[in-house]
């Protein structure tokens, strides 16, 4: 289903004024600076891998490293800043785990039917701005105080989902460019994650970009947007997937996106383009 990207290029300033206010609110806050931190953390060809199940296997040459917190300590944290390394955090920001210990403190009508393929995950009403941000904002803060240097919020692409609500791109990009700015209030980096089709509204809100598949479904000339701008983009072909990778590294060394290999789960092993660009 192709998705036609919203007339939404930024947000108000009372917008961008509130979202930075809330983070301020955990006692954590930076100045809002996304040009500067983005040119001081992340350049276009940095390489980079992205773990999520465990064990984790942090001996990676890389300018970058996207993990699930759980797969790491604090102290593994420092000791990858000190080899040069910047740290992704992985949070979901479209859906919750039943297990999470927020759940049953949200109002049942802001949480949707169960995820396509994780039925212990449901969907959130991300129109619900002042109830879900708050939540997620909590997950960033998390995240900083582990020692991570930037964000990975998934689950952008709940507008395409059956999720039970009525939520569209303009929705989406209103809440992406929210969390946007309250990762930036925080003093961290913020991917776009997935979603190509909003790359023109999200683009100027957000450092780099990760996305999966984007050879395989033909997307990666959206997201090549964000090296045009000088800013990173990483992508993740999948293993189970019958793809020519060598050509699928090809599209990326053309299009200055950083491609990598993995397998569905995401746990440690991972095939790395052989040619650098």
């Amino acid at each position: 289903m192709k998705h036609t990207a919203p007339k939404i290029m930024h947000i108000g300033k009372a917008l961008r004024a509130a979202a930075i206010t809330m983070a301020c609110g955990f006692g954590i806050c930076g100045g809002y600076s996304a040009p500067a931190f983005a040119a001081a953390k992340f350049d276009v060809g940095d390489r980079w891998d992205w773990q999520l199940k465990a064990p984790a296997d942090l001996d990676r040459d890389v300018e970058m490293l996207t993990l699930d917190p759980r797969l790491v300590t604090a102290d593994q944290l420092q000791r990858l800043h000190a080899q040069g390394i910047n740290t992704v955090c992985h949070v979901n920001a479209g859906t919750i785990a039943e297990t999470d210990p927020g759940f049953f403190n949200l109002p049942p009508a802001v949480i949707g039917s169960a995820h396509k393929t994780k039925a212990n995950e449901r969907y959130l009403d991300i129109r619900r701005i002042e109830i879900v941000v708050p939540l997620i904002t909590r997950k960033f803060v998390a995240c900083k105080t582990q020692g991570f240097t930037a964000i990975e919020p998934d689950g952008f692409d709940v507008y395409t989902q059956n999720s039970s609500f009525t939520i569209t791109a303009a929705d989406t990009v209103h809440y992406a460019t929210t969390l946007a700015h309250v990762a930036h209030g925080l003093g961290l980096g913020i991917a776009q994650k997935n979603v190509p089709e909003l790359t023109e509204a999200l683009l100027p809100h957000f450092d780099f970009a990760i996305t999966e598949s984007c050879f395989e479904t033909g997307t990666c000339e959206q997201i090549a947007a964000y090296p045009k701008a000088n800013k990173p983009a990483f992508n993740a072909e999948y293993t189970d997937v019958d793809i020519d990778f060598a050509k699928a590294c090809a599209e990326g060394a053309r299009l200055n996106i950083n491609m990598i290999r993995k397998d569905r789960p995401v746990t440690a092993p991972v095939i790395f383009c052989q040619a650098e660009f």
